[in-house]
C-alpha cells in the first residue's frame, strides 16, 4: 500500500532507501534533471552544461567556451525509505461496531508490508482510562514489536483524535531530524468521531482539522481510513480531515487488507 507513485517528491534527500522515489543528493540513481552547480558539486551534467554555455555564447555573440556560470549538476532519483506513523482509533465506539479487530487487521497488514521493505513504523493510540493519546510503538523496523503493540492496545472510552494527530506529527518530525532522507506518512484509522479537544473548552472537530492543516503544512503525507459505521457515516470528520491534510480518504468497508495496502502505496 505504500508503493503507488503519488505527487512527485520535490525535496532532495540525503540518502537512499528501498521504497518510494525521491530526489537524492548522491551520485547514484537515475539522472532526472539538471540544476545549477555549486562550488562543491562534482556530478556534472555535461549535456545541460554545454547547452548553457552555447546559449550564453549565442546571446553575447562570443566564441563557445564553458565557464563556471554554465556548470550544471545532475539531480538523481532513487527509492527512499518511508517513515510511517499509524494513528489507531481504539475507542469503545469502534468496539461497539465490532470494527476494532478489522482495524487491527488492516494496520497489521500495513505494518507487515512496511517492515518487510525496511521502512520504520510507529503506532499512536488512545490511553485507557484517560482522554489522552500515547505512543504505543516507538519507530521501529521490527514486525514482532509492531505486532505485540497492536495486540496490547486497550480499549478507550474517549476519542482524543486531535491529540493523537498532534503526537503523530511530533513523532514524524523528530524521526525526520534523525533520518532526513525518509519520506513521512501518517495513516489515521478512525471512525472520525472526536470528542476530546486539545485544551479544555476547545472544539474537538476544529482541533482535528487544525492538526490536519499542520500535517499538510509540514509536507507529511496522510491517509485517513474511515471506520465509521454506515448509520453514522454523515457524522464522520474523515473526509474533512483528508481534505485539510491534503491526503486520501478511504472508507474501511470498501476494501480488503490487500486492496487497502495497494491504495496506501499509491499515496506515499
Amino acid at each position: 500500500m505504500l508503493d503507488r507513485p503519488g505527487p512527485p517528491d520535490r525535496l532532495e534527500r540525503g540518502a537512499i532507501g528501498r521504497r518510494d522515489r525521491s530526489l537524492v543528493a548522491l551520485r547514484r540513481g537515475k539522472y532526472s534533471r539538471p540544476r545549477i552547480a555549486g562550488r562543491r558539486d562534482h556530478d556534472v551534467a555535461f549535456d545541460a552544461t554545454v547547452r548553457a554555455a552555447a546559449g550564453r555564447a549565442g546571446r553575447r555573440a562570443q566564441p563557445f567556451a564553458v565557464s563556471a556560470e554554465d556548470l550544471r549538476r545532475k539531480v538523481r532519483e532513487h527509492p527512499v525509505p518511508l517513515e510511517v506513523c499509524f494513528v489507531v482509533d481504539n475507542s469503545y465506539s469502534l468496539h461497539a461496531d465490532r470494527l476494532v479487530e478489522q482495524v487491527k487487521g488492516l494496520v497489521f497488514r500495513l505494518l507487515e508490508d512496511a517492515s518487510a521493505r525496511g521502512d520504520r513504523v510507529s503506532v499512536v493510540a488512545f490511553k485507557s482510562g484517560v482522554p489522552e493519546a500515547a505512543l504505543v510503538l516507538r519507530p521501529t523496523r521490527s514486525l514482532r514489536l509492531a505486532a505485540d503493540s497492536l495486540t496490547r492496545i486497550p480499549l478507550s472510552g474517549r476519542t482524543p483524535l486531535a491529540g493523537a494527530l498532534e503526537l503523530a506529527r511530533r513523532v514524524v518530525r523528530q524521526e525526520l531530524q534523525k533520518r532526513p532522507n525518509a519520506r513521512p506518512l501518517v495513516v489515521c484509522v478512525t471512525d472520525g468521531l472526536p470528542n476530546v479537544p486539545l485544551r479544555r473548552g476547545g472544539d474537538p472537530l476544529a482541533d482535528v482539522l487544525a492538526e490536519g492543516r499542520l500535517i499538510r503544512r509540514g509536507r507529511v503525507g496522510c491517509v485517513v481510513v474511515d471506520a465509521v459505521s454506515p448509520e453514522r457515516a454523515g457524522e464522520s470528520c474523515g473526509p474533512a480531515l483528508a481534505d485539510a491534510s491534503g491526503g486520501l480518504h478511504l472508507p474501511i468497508t470498501e476494501v480488503s487488507p490487500d486492496v487497502f495496502l495497494g491504495v496506501i502505496r499509491e499515496s506515499a
